[in-house]
């Protein structure tokens, strides 16, 4: 694999690298926080020759550099395994207690972050491929992709002042943030046919008691692919916008259409 001459790895405590894990795919980039020019994003699907957890080893290994003492190392974990709990009900020590709550019979290692004062993201990694990128990664710090979104999210929601309802389109799967006065609900769902992804969507908008005219649907991620769902939202729903993000990472026009919006979201908190 070949990285853009501006990348030096000889100097890798000058870079940041992020690591981000779907339930079928891998992906990592490494930037600068100090040099906007600095950039490299790959992607890679695991196939099926080899488990989950084997296709994450050989990635690490056959690549080589991933051991190496960045500046920091992020693995985002993408999974709709999450449950959110409020601050006053969350106890560290029950975390698994609570994830399991939800989610029965799922084993693995439980992991939680906060990205919302007063709430808790709790969340499910394979046991061992946490282990495994614990001890090949320069302490690196994981969290949920929701952690990321619903931070990005909550702070537009402040910004407009009104009830609003954001949606991102990723990974197989659709992302749903709303917010009025505070976060109403979060959740992650399958959005493998578009019929099913309307009606989720729809019947959350209602549920929510959110009003067609005068509320606002903020749109993000892969909208190409879901271009027959968005014109008939737009049909249903008045205030339908793209949720704009400005990274402080020089980036393509092609690539802020692409990149998943938790990595283009990590590139403006840089």
């Amino acid at each position: 694999m070949f990285l853009p001459e501006n990348i030096d790895l000889a100097h890798a405590e000058n870079y940041d690298l992020s690591i981000r894990l779907t339930p079928d795919g891998f992906s990592f980039c490494i930037y600068s926080i100090t040099d906007p020019t600095v950039f490299f994003f790959q992607e890679t699907g695991m196939g099926s020759k080899f488990t989950y957890t084997e296709s994450i080893k050989r990635l690490v290994f056959d690549l080589g550099f991933f051991s190496q003492p960045f500046r920091s190392t992020k693995v985002t974990v993408v999974s709709p395994l999450f449950t959110l709990v409020p601050g006053k009900f969350f106890d560290r020590k029950r975390a698994k207690e609570l994830f399991h709550y939800n989610f029965h019979e799922t084993g693995g290692k439980i992991l939680n972050d906060s990205s919302l004062a007063g709430i808790h993201i709790v969340y499910h990694l394979d046991e061992e491929v946490y282990s495994f990128l614990s001890r090949n990664l320069w302490n690196p710090h994981f969290r949920h992709q929701a952690s990321t979104l619903l931070s990005l999210f909550a702070t537009r929601a402040v910004e407009r002042g009104e009830r609003c309802c954001f949606v991102d389109f990723h990974d197989r799967f659709v992302s749903l943030f709303a917010f009025d006065e505070g976060l109403l609900t979060a959740n992650m769902f399958p959005a493998t046919h578009p019929q099913d992804t309307l009606y989720y969507l729809t019947n959350a908008w209602e549920k929510l008691a959110f009003d067609q005219s005068a509320d606002s649907l903020l749109l993000s991620g892969n909208l190409d692919a879901h271009s027959e769902v968005i014109e008939k939202l737009s049909k249903f729903i008045a205030k339908v916008e793209q949720t704009e993000l400005q990274p402080k990472t020089n980036l393509s026009e092609e690539q802020l259409r692409t990149l998943p919006t938790d990595t283009v979201a990590m590139l403006c908190e840089s």
